[in-house]
């Protein structure tokens, strides 16, 4: 976590904050829809590249020179990333966009006047649809061990958008596009730079609420999430990995002892048939897992 400090006087009223890594044709398909739906405003938009080697830095400064490209030398997950372009921006609010959404709409005015109406949300979220323009289920009661097993099912059952539009209260919203007023981000510290990424938007949107800041789901916009899209199996893998490790840390901070143990416990157990039976990445993915469950690192911190 990052204490932020304005320190230009440039002034707009958002800044939008895009993570890249190697991700190049995203995030330039995602800026051109952005640029085509919305007016020229008070805004700055803000790339951090965390350290892409497919051309990302050459191909969006040449293509996007109103665009501040922040090239990193290593990659810092997603949250670091996000805390570093919220650091160097200037806005009064903080839209937080993954490079794999597109634009349909302009979503910055509508999510700016909510927040300037609604002086106890600290963040404001609009609805996500997939690439084949069907309902994308993006928020939910914050993790537990039944309240992820209801998530799932929500996932898994609600397929149509839904027909009540109205603004509702919710416990965490998906960072894959959410508008935060600054001064709620900066008396929260930003993102947990523990997390590399996953929870991330949990762990933000449970010290938002512990600040006396609420969180809102707004379907009355909306933009096109992509999600992770063609993956290798490697990196399927790992990401599976690094979902467990995020999970473990969100419990150990937020959760009760039981329900850390719960999960430690339930970790063990579907990994160890796994790591028994299987070779390859499949064995490796399931012997960190079980390391980082018998790990006095999900202990609570």
């Amino acid at each position: 976590m990052v204490c932020m400090e304005n320190k230009s006087e440039n002034t707009y009223v958002v800044s939008i904050v895009i993570v890249n890594h190697n991700g190049k044709d995203q995030t330039e398909e995602c800026l051109r829809s952005f640029f085509a739906h919305t007016p020229d405003g008070p805004f700055e938009v803000i790339v951090v590249d965390n350290d892409s080697k497919d051309g990302s830095v050459e191909l969006l400064k040449a293509k996007f020179p109103q665009v501040r490209v922040l090239a990193q030398k290593k990659n810092y997950g997603f949250g670091k990333a996000n805390n570093i372009g919220a650091q160097a921006s200037h806005g009064e609010y903080l839209l937080f966009v993954n490079n794999d959404t597109m634009f349909q709409q302009d979503i910055i005015e509508p999510l700016k006047i909510f927040l300037d109406t609604h002086q106890s949300a600290g963040i404001v979220a609009p609805m996500l649809l997939n690439s084949d323009l069907t309902y994308q289920h993006s928020y939910g009661k914050f993790p537990s061990l039944m309240n992820e097993l209801r998530t799932k099912r929500d996932m898994e059952m609600f397929k149509n958008i839904p027909k009540d539009r109205s603004p509702r209260q919710v416990d965490w919203v998906s960072f894959a596009a959410v508008m935060i007023r600054r001064s709620a981000f900066e008396k929260v510290k930003g993102f947990d730079e523990r997390y590399f990424m996953y929870f991330e938007d949990a762990d933000l949107c449970f010290r938002l609420q512990n600040a006396g800041y609420k969180s809102f789901y707004c379907a009355d916009y909306s933009l096109i999430h992509i999600g992770g899209g063609s993956r290798s199996r490697g990196v399927t893998n790992m990401i599976k990995t690094e979902y467990r490790r995020s999970q473990l840390l969100f419990y150990a901070s937020h959760r009760s002892w039981f329900e850390l143990l719960a999960l430690r416990f339930y970790l063990l157990l579907r990994f160890l048939y796994p790591f028994l039976s299987t070779r390859g990445e499949e064995h490796h993915r399931a012997r960190s897992v079980i390391i980082m469950a018998l790990s006095s690192y999900a202990h609570r911190s």
